[in-house]
């Protein structure tokens, strides 16, 4: 049984550590971290959890975290960043506009010029 969560656990260091936290469980709790093994290696997943933070297999079970709540719900993606955050973001707002940048104008006066004109986009 060990072998088999040895076989899905991600992180694979400390396996003489694991084997004795494993043998430390109950029987059920040994079920019950087989089957929470999976939602967690999914949770890493969706979390992109560097490799370094997910807990040893020792840790883990020892803490008997198999036991925690995870949310698995997908967060939205990051939110965009406003067009006058980045100069390549202001010539692409600019250019859906329809208003260049003048020569010799900074890009200062430029996203200033584009704000005072209201539009959907520069919402």
């Amino acid at each position: 049984m060990f072998e088999d969560f040895w076989e899905l656990y991600p992180r694979k260091v400390g396996k003489k550590m694991a084997r004795t936290a494993w043998a430390k469980l109950t029987n059920k709790q040994k079920v019950d971290a087989l089957a929470a093994i999976n939602n967690y290696v999914k949770y890493w997943k969706l979390k992109e959890t560097d490799l370094d933070f997910i807990p040893h297999a020792s840790t883990w079970l020892n803490q008997e975290r198999f036991e925690d709540e995870l949310d698995l719900t997908v967060k939205s993606e990051r939110p965009k960043l406003p067009w006058y955050s980045s100069d390549q973001l202001t010539m692409e707002h600019g250019q859906k506009l329809g208003i260049a940048a003048r020569p010799g104008e900074s890009m200062q006066q430029y996203r200033s010029r584009l704000a005072s004109v209201w539009s959907p986009l520069s919402a």
